[in-house]
């Protein structure tokens, strides 16, 4: 693959991802439409063929299809093409659906999240098929619609409806590839399990009055007392292997005194608040702590309907984020636990759940990826890393597809900086991060795919 022109792919990586943003696909409502047809005009054009799955007609899905002529793995380039909101668009220098190339970024809504992988993964995809490459298995690109919004029309449904189309030995998606600057090192992120999600609506019952009447049945009061107890309520660690290893990694670049610390953080017997961290630390102690035990943020609530009348109900809604290991079950078990005295004056409904998602971190394409970051990209060294959120590869593990999230970035920007843009105003991907993506992942699904 040392023979190809890099430069002239980046390049026309990002015209691909400036075309892609100019098609508004935020969502809600979605009317990913435009852009899956955008791209299945594209493939045509380079006489591939490819098939449309939809729920809805406005938002359908793309799958695409390339088969060796020897028999082997099947790798899956999976991407989504709708988008958050940009709902102040005189907040951003370069218009949010504009995918003006300027100052050497490709500017818009979805730059990161996640067009700029899809228009990655196309060129990949795109390139087996120009280079008439002689290789096993098979490769298939897929985009789908409704990631930002729970992935109902998108690779939920697809997984359900048409399971054998995300069907494959590997998958590569979104949630790594972060590039992390830790004291004179780089480390990329090779994002390996998801938390779980459970998204609770809590129903407070409670008797009405007048306000200038207090009594201890206020809906509203109780529902505070409730709040307040989940939201400072520490649930015990529980410590998943590849978050041993981020930590422990990470900190052996920091130093023997954060070793010390590091140590003492993934004991799981080892409770109590987290120290605050250097200034040079790579990520924050919210984020550690997110990282090594199931959490709670309150996030809506909803009361009464005047200003002299006591509620005889209240709702509030909690996110609740799951580490491997831990259940729904128990969950509910700890909030009614903290309702304490108002625990059988509750209802607690599913808004929306799904249980954490793994895939091996000593898995054959797990180390194949390290490789060729370690090849690739000499003095480089990688990580595995565990979402705090979520991402469509949950719904491919449930297929028993080993999935990873890795789209290398350039060091152009930090962490930090980076993490700042997405979903935010100014969403921009520097273009030595689409010349590397490119790279990086042709190499690595033409060594997956035993290429010639």
């Amino acid at each position: 693959m040392r023979e190809m022109n890099w430069a002239a792919l980046g390049k026309e990586t990002a015209q691909l991802l400036s075309e892609l943003i100019q098609i508004d696909t935020t969502n809600p409502p979605g009317n990913e439409r435009g852009a899956i047809e955008y791209l299945q005009k594209k493939l045509a054009a380079e006489g591939i063929h490819s098939e449309i799955f939809a729920k809805d007609p406005k938002r359908p899905n793309l799958v695409a299809r390339l088969r060796g002529k020897r028999p082997g793995k099947k790798l899956l380039l999976l991407s989504h093409v709708d988008v958050v909101p940009a709902p102040d668009p005189t907040r951003w220098k370069y218009p949010p659906f504009s995918g003006a190339i300027a100052e050497g970024y490709v500017w818009g809504r979805g730059a990161l999240d996640m067009k700029g992988m899809t228009a990655i993964e196309y060129s990949v995809f795109v390139l087996f098929k120009r280079a008439r490459l002689d290789f096993a298995g098979e490769l298939i690109f897929v985009a789908t619609a409704d990631e930002e919004q729970g992935s109902t029309y998108g690779a939920a449904w697809l997984a359900q409806a048409h399971p054998d189309q995300l069907r494959a030995d590997w998958c590569l998606t979104e949630g790594g590839g972060m590039p992390l600057q830790i004291r004179n090192k780089v480390f990329y992120t090779i994002e390996s399990v998801e938390k779980g999600l459970w998204w609770v609506r809590v129903r407070v019952k409670g008797s009405s009055g007048h306000g200038s009447l207090p009594h201890p049945d206020n809906a509203l009061a109780k529902a505070a007392y409730i709040i307040d107890q989940v939201a400072h309520y520490k649930f015990p660690k529980k410590i998943a292997p590849a978050v041993r290893e981020f930590i422990l990694r990470a900190s052996d670049a920091l130093g023997p005194e954060i070793k010390k610390f590091a140590l003492t953080l993934v004991d799981e017997s080892s409770e109590g608040e987290l120290p605050s961290l250097p200034s040079d630390a790579p990520i924050s102690t919210t984020l550690l702590n997110a990282l090594v035990r199931t959490t709670i943020s309150p996030t809506m609530i909803r009361a009464g309907i005047k200003e002299n009348v006591i509620p005889d109900s209240c709702e509030f809604v909690l996110d609740c984020r799951l580490v491997p290991g831990y259940t729904q079950e128990k969950v509910r078990e700890t909030i009614l636990e903290l309702a304490d005295r108002y625990k059988n004056d509750i209802e607690i409904e599913t808004i929306q759940s799904h249980e954490a998602s793994e895939s091996p971190i000593d898995d054959p394409f797990y180390k194949l990826i390290e490789q060729t970051v370690r090849e690739e990209l000499p003095g480089v060294e990688t990580l595995p890393v565990m979402l705090t959120g979520a991402t469509d590869s949950r719904f491919v593990r449930e297929l028993g597809v080993r999935s990873y999230g890795f789209c290398p970035l350039s060091t152009k920007m930090s962490l930090a900086d980076r993490e700042k843009l997405i979903h935010n105003d100014n969403e921009r991907i520097d273009l030595e991060s689409l010349e590397l993506g490119v790279r990086l992942l042709s190499t690595i699904a033409h060594r997956a795919l035993e290429a010639k």
